[in-house]
């Protein structure tokens, strides 16, 4: 295939890789420095986060709210088609991380495949539908089979469908990541993620499933704090930037002082330098969010707010009353990990029927798990994330 798989570490301008060396150290500091007991809450809020942004890109509707609550439904519940879509999503990414892709074989075309069905599990075959024309008539489609059928997507026209597999074959061997050393694995994200869109695999799903490949793949390059920060927030936020980004990595090339490859490499160069700067952006966001001080603030606020029951929300739910003994054993949670429920019952020095009173309404609100056979441990209520992360969504 005539296409630059990225721009090389020899060719990225001093500036481009002063930015690559910086990411990579902040996301290590942010992988090393979140306090253990909630790692594994903020990875789970993270794939609603991710969830929310990535569908919003498409035009999914659904708020902040109806996403925080989405896997609270149960299976047969009255759900609206979006709704379903983003706790699908949400799902899906779990999956991903317990039964994961290997590092090598993610840009495969097996498993760019095995990204694009898992969004559709559990979806009924009568929303699997995409659009086939301008006129608006929709077709269904089999998860994770390649298109058969030409499309057109804005002004771009993408290669035509028998050509698909000649390019993922050279898109798996292009961004192969046991051939791929330095700093060459995040500047071949950044390529990757405009080249799997460009080709356009799937009739319907695209965008959200170079965004699931982006994170496998930002994870498999060694970003180990990737899942504590999403780029998907990053996209969403500027959704116009994020397709102008896009866009010009789409130009044709310029002559020959801009590449060899059928693309320009100065689009191409455009695109890298946005996706970096918008990772940047996104893993600084969430370590200030994280910083103990800035995080013991919020945590400050929010238990004082409900000890008063003046607590602001955006549903416009009332919550009762919580007891400032609340923040005590939350911020214990949280620096220290799982704890007995007879060493938490000691250190607030309260009657055994208040502290019981207490955690029960903790474990209610989803600030806590609270299971007889297991240690009290930390979770992130839904009612709760708007104050402890503000601004997230």
């Amino acid at each position: 295939m005539a296409l630059t798989p990225f721009i090389s570490q020899d060719k990225a301008p001093g500036g481009l890789q002063d930015a690559v060396v910086e990411l990579t150290q902040l996301d290590a500091a942010l992988n090393a420095n979140i306090p253990q007991p909630l790692r594994l809450p903020m990875i789970h809020l993270l794939r609603q986060v991710n969830s929310f942004y990535s569908n919003k890109i498409e035009g999914n509707p659904m708020l902040p709210v109806d996403v925080l609550r989405a896997e609270e439904i149960q299976n047969g519940e009255n759900i609206t088609e979006d709704l379903l879509e983003i706790k699908c999503h949400i799902e899906a990414q779990r999956r991903l991380s317990t039964d994961p892709i290997d590092e090598v074989a993610i840009s495969t075309c097996e498993s760019i495949a095995r990204m694009h069905r898992e969004l559709y599990v559990g979806m009924p075959e009568e929303h699997i539908r995409a659009k086939i024309n301008g006129e608006g008539e929709t077709a269904l489609f089999s998860p994770g089979e390649f298109r058969t059928h030409e499309v057109r997507v804005g002004q771009h026209i993408p290669p035509p469908a028998e050509s698909i597999g000649s390019y993922l074959n050279w898109f798996e061997g292009a961004y192969r990541l046991d051939r791929l050393h330095g700093m060459t694995p995040i500047l071949a994200a950044a390529a990757a993620h405009h080249r799997l869109m460009w080709i356009h695999p799937f009739l319907d799903g695209n965008g959200r499933t170079g965004r699931l490949f982006t994170d496998q793949y930002l994870r498999a390059a060694g970003l180990g704090g990737y899942g504590l920060w999403t780029l998907s927030r990053g996209f969403g936020q500027k959704v116009e930037e994020y397709y102008a980004a896009l866009n010009a990595a789409d130009h044709v090339r310029k002559g020959d002082l801009d590449g060899r490859g059928e693309l320009s490499d100065g689009g191409l160069l455009k695109f890298t330098e946005y996706f970096i700067a918008t990772a940047l952006e996104q893993v600084s966001y969430f370590t200030s969010l994280l910083e103990p001080r800035m995080l013991n603030q919020c945590i400050d606020y929010y238990f004082e707010m409900r000890k008063r029951g003046t607590l602001p929300t955006t549903t416009n739910m009332e919550l009762p009353l919580l007891r400032i003994e609340a923040r005590d054993v939350y911020r214990d949670l949280l620096y220290h990990g799982p704890m007995q429920r007879s060493e938490i019952h000691a250190k607030l020095g309260m009657s055994e029927r208040t502290t019981r009173n207490l955690l029960s309404q903790m474990a209610d609100e989803g600030l806590i798990s609270l299971d007889g056979r297991t240690l009290v441990s930390l979770k992130l209520s839904r009612h709760s994330i708007e104050f402890l992360f503000p601004a997230l969504f």
